[in-house]
């Protein structure tokens, strides 16, 4: 890929002295190396812009001329966007991480910067101080967003228009939101001022300087929402009253702005009698348009009234009577009826009290709670969002709320024609520990009429792009209702295919799928996945046919969408694939025409695809791909052949990596103890020779071999660094772990060791220096095979679960829910609470068995950990005082499952290597492995750290 990868190729071929010339990558190497962000083509497919960062967090925009070597650098830019006429490129320019922090120990605002980039003459231009920008859809116009003044109240800031032909302006103040116009010039705004005097909407067409009002209020407007392809607008406007908490909306709506002043439509709840009395438009849900534009939908939420209201303007009229009368405590401190210049004797009045009290600290958690209260808190936000969906028809006036009760994760569907909702509420009980079920409803958006097309299906459905059909995994096939004839279709139950994912260990009444990929153009068929294939199935059940050959040889074909925009494949157009070697762990793509095989185009041994696998220009045949192997890094391909062949190099990143010896990758085969067969991965160590016997290290979680030409980059943030421990002297392998039900700690073990020892059997391994790492369900296997082998020479466990009966109590802090889920029918494999299976709960626990763990144990734990309860770890830290076993606990104080801060990431990583350095090398061990640090030793320690250096 790189040039100088093909010199680094070369040198691994050759004697081991060539090799021992290089040196490898110490700390102070890593923050040179690059990382190639995203890339974007313009619409003729002549440039590509892609982002470049590094270790040490500079960065820069690099701009790539496809027909030529061109490239222009823009340091600190990011966010790159082609105008629609391709002869600008817009980007954002930050600031370098030095002068981020000088200004943020200053308390100065970082702003970013714009940048234009004219292709026609090569000029740059910046203007400072924009906070975001849109072009137009035909890019004659640029709209450019300041950023809004400290003091300022309002959400309104200043916008700027410039016209992209002669470099004019206009400026707009107190805009709080705009929007082009979808395939036109309109910009629209919503107009948002402190003293919101002049407030309204505004319509400003550049190609001739008009500015039109279209509506002005003291009120604030958001949701601006244009309907596609059209020159349709809505909004919402604010009202509120004493009588109510919330905020409620008007709802504005104009047709046709292109044509004179279009036609308005106004919908106002307090007047309308359609809108249910008690309920307001919410701004939790964005309004949309249905495609023909006569409707509009819109949320609706239950209005919520100020508690005794009434009262309240009594006693507002009373205080300002007491404090005209200077009676009244300025700073309300009331609490104990010691106001001064109190007259009445005795106890303030009750109610007064309680007013100015703080409220108890409580919450109320019951066992009857069908979501623990933990997940309600989390969830705060999301349920007081949650709405019904109305529907608004602008041309009879109609107003009508559809779903009813049953409007769980409700969507519009069939060009607004029709509602699909969700009524979980008869299965949430059973759903509080086990999988969600729903009744699946259809509600005809004209009519209301609500209708049952399935009871207790697990997840939903989905709707096919034109709108025709809906469609749910059920049991192993894909079912379908067609919503013009009503009727319910097994399509896949006489299909030659297996749809259903049995390689996920079994712990669910409902299976997984593999998913679908897609619809062909008009509902004229769905493309679903099986294990290694693609099939077009009929919606109608009439039958199915394999697209792809993937299971002959175990290679997995998957549809890439070319067209990004387009909802369905086009039949008539040929359809692109990613393949994937399960075994080979090659990678690729294939091209299969209308009716015929797909043909391979691209098959190497490398990782071939990433974001989003391959890239189109949208007016041009221009093709974009990635490539990367462990031993090349990510560069981009182009060509100008829809074949994908002659594809050239456009960018090279990491070239000095040709300056450093590296490491290579091996596949190694082996099959667990129950004979299911496997892969792992070695990386070797960067200064390998020949003939001689490394340490190893075993990094776990679940299946790690696709892994395989995964380029790393050293980063000394990144605590599980194979690169970095590469370049350290280590052998690193990567196994895959499958799981039996039941039994996932002890089937882990029975699936490592086979692996350990396929690796050791290469005779590049010293069977004594092999030391094994995971974190989280990674660190859990770790935590337990100790108890059960001593394979290792030692261990590191990031965040384990230790005790699988106490986790199974507990809760995953970070969503809320209960970990019992997790264990019943998720990644525990447990399938049910340790009352009913008490052995095989204590069997797989690590803390059960810490009595035969005879190999020395680094543990680490966030204190805030909200995935794995930290008590985990103070489980298995005191059981392993109790028995006087060889253990490190480190907790970093404030972390959650993963090391944010960068001080604690870079000590974790540091202890790591000191760890393995000792057990594995034979290193000095400090004195924090030995015999441990006293609080006041860490202390001081920490203290004389953060002292200046006079």
């Amino acid at each position: 890929m790189a040039v100088a990868a093909v010199l680094l190729v070369c040198a691994l071929a050759a004697p081991a002295s060539a090799q021992e010339e290089k040196p490898t990558l110490t700390v102070d190497d890593y923050g040179q190396w690059e990382r190639l962000g995203g890339a974007t083509l313009s619409p003729d497919g002549r440039w590509l812009a892609f982002g470049i960062s590094r270790v040490n967090d500079e960065g820069e925009l690099r701009v790539r001329s496809i027909d030529s070597d061109s490239v222009v650098v823009i340091p600190f830019a990011t966010r790159p966007v082609f105008s629609g006429d391709n002869r600008w490129l817009a980007y954002s320019i930050g600031v370098s991480p030095d002068q981020r922090e000088r200004m943020q120990e200053q308390r100065q605002p970082v702003r970013t910067r714009l940048g234009l980039l004219d292709f026609q003459t090569g000029e740059q231009e910046t203007i400072d101080d924009i906070q975001s920008f849109t072009f137009s859809e035909d890019g004659r116009y640029l709209a450019l967003r300041r950023y809004k003044p400290q003091e300022k109240e309002s959400s309104g800031v200043d916008v700027v228009v410039r016209a992209m032909a002669d470099g004019s302006t206009l400026s707009f103040g107190n805009v709080a939101q705009m929007s082009w116009q979808d395939e036109g010039s309109l910009l629209a705004m919503t107009i948002d001022a402190d003293d919101r005097v002049g407030n309204g909407v505004r319509l400003y067409e550049p190609a001739t300087g008009r500015l039109r009002s279209l509506d002005t209020d003291e009120a604030a407007y958001r949701h601006l929402r244009w309907r596609e392809e059209s020159a349709d607008l809505v909004v919402l406007k604010t009202y509120s009253d004493e009588q109510h908490e919330d905020t409620a909306h008007v709802v504005m709506a104009w047709r046709d702005l292109d044509d004179g002043d279009g036609t308005s439509f106004v919908l106002d709840p307090r007047e309308d009698e359609g809108v249910p009395a008690g309920s307001r438009v919410t701004e939790h849900r964005m309004p949309s348009w249905s495609e023909d534009g006569g409707t509009i939908f819109l949320g609706l939420q239950d209005r919520k009234p100020v508690e005794n209201a009434e009262d309240e303007g009594e006693d507002e009229e009373e205080g300002e009577e007491e404090e005209e009368e200077g009676e009244g405590d300025e700073e309300g401190e009331g609490d104990e009826g010691e106001g001064e210049g109190e007259e009445e004797e005795g106890p303030p009045a009750r109610r007064g009290a309680e007013e100015e009290e703080d409220p108890p600290g409580v919450e109320i958690w019951h066992s009857k709670d069908v979501d623990p209260v933990p997940q309600q808190r989390v969830r705060e936000t999301q349920l007081r969002r949650l709405n019904h969906i109305a529907r608004w028809g602008l041309d009879d006036g109609s107003f009508l709320q559809l779903g009813g009760d049953h409007a769980d994760g409700a969507s519009i569907v069939a060009d607004g024609r029709y509602m699909l909702a969700r009524d979980e509420t008869p299965y949430d009980v059973d759903a509080m520990f086990r999988q969600q079920f729903v009744d699946l409803y259809v509600v005809d958006a004209a009519t209301g009429q609500r209708d049952l097309v399935r009871p207790r299906i697990f997840g939903g459905a989905s709707a096919s792009p034109g709108g025709r059909y809906l469609m749910w995994f059920e049991g192993d096939d894909y079912w379908t209702y067609d919503l013009q004839s009503g009727e319910t279709h097994n399509i896949t139950e006489g299909v030659d295919g297996t749809f259903v994912n049995l390689d996920v260990t079994p712990t669910r009444e409902q299976m997984p799928s593999f998913g679908t990929s897609g619809w062909l153009e008009d509902d004229e068929a769905v493309l679903i996945n099986d294990k290694w294939d693609v099939w077009e199935i009929q919606p109608d059940g009439s039958g199915g046919r394999r697209l792809t050959p993937g299971a002959e040889d175990e290679v997995l074909y998957r549809p890439i969408r070319i067209d990004r925009e387009a909802d369905a494949f086009d039949p008539d157009e040929p359809i692109y694939y990613s393949t994937y070697g399960e075994w080979t762990k090659k990678a690729g793509f294939a091209r299969a025409r209308p009716g015929r095989t797909p043909e391979q185009l691209i098959w190497e041994d490398a990782s071939i695809g990433g974001f989003g696998g391959i890239q189109k220009a949208e007016d041009a045949d221009v093709f974009v791909i990635r490539k990367e192997r462990f031993d090349d890094s990510p560069d981009y391909f182009v060509t100008g052949n829809d074949d994908l062949s002659d594809l050239r190099q456009v960018t090279n990143t990491n070239l000095f990596q040709a300056d450093y010896a590296w490491g290579r990758t091996q596949l190694v085969d082996y099959e667990n103890e129950w004979g299911r067969r496997l892969q792992g991965f070695l990386t070797y160590p960067a200064d390998y020779e020949e003939g001689q016997q490394y340490p190893m290290i075993v990094y776990h979680y679940e299946l790690m071999s696709r892994g395989l030409h995964r380029y790393v980059i050293p980063d000394e943030t990144n605590y599980y660094n194979v690169q970095a421990w590469s370049h350290e002297g280590y052998f690193v392998l990567q196994p895959d772990i499958v799981f039996r039900n039941r039994d996932p700690g002890r089937s882990s073990v029975q699936t490592l060791r086979p692996a350990v020892a396929a690796a050791v059997e290469t005779g590049m391994i010293d069977p004594e220096r092999v030391g094994l790492i995971g974190h989280s369900w990674g660190g859990y296997q770790t935590a337990f095979f100790v108890t059960q082998d001593t394979t290792f020479a030692s261990a590191v466990a990031g965040a384990p679960l230790t005790n699988l009966m106490s986790m199974y109590l507990s809760f995953y802090w970070n969503s809320g829910g209960t970990d019992a889920r997790i264990f019943e029918i998720s990644q525990g494999r447990m399938m049910g609470p340790w009352w009913e299976d008490y052995e095989s709960y204590e069997a797989n626990s690590p803390v059960h068995n810490i009595q035969n763990m005879n190999t020395p144990l680094l543990m680490m734990f966030g204190s805030e950990d909200g995935a794995v309860e930290f008590n985990q770890g103070v489980e298995f830290y005191n059981a392993a005082r109790r028995l006087g076993k060889d253990m490190v606990l480190l907790v970093y104080d404030g972390e959650n499952h993963g090391l944010r801060r960068e001080p604690n990431q870079k000590d974790y990583r540091n202890r790591i290597m000191q760890w393995f350095g000792h057990y594995l090398k034979g290193e000095p061990a400090p004195d924090w492995i030995t015999k441990g640090l006293s609080y006041i030793e860490q202390k001081d320690g920490l203290q004389r750290k953060r002292r200046p250096i006079s």
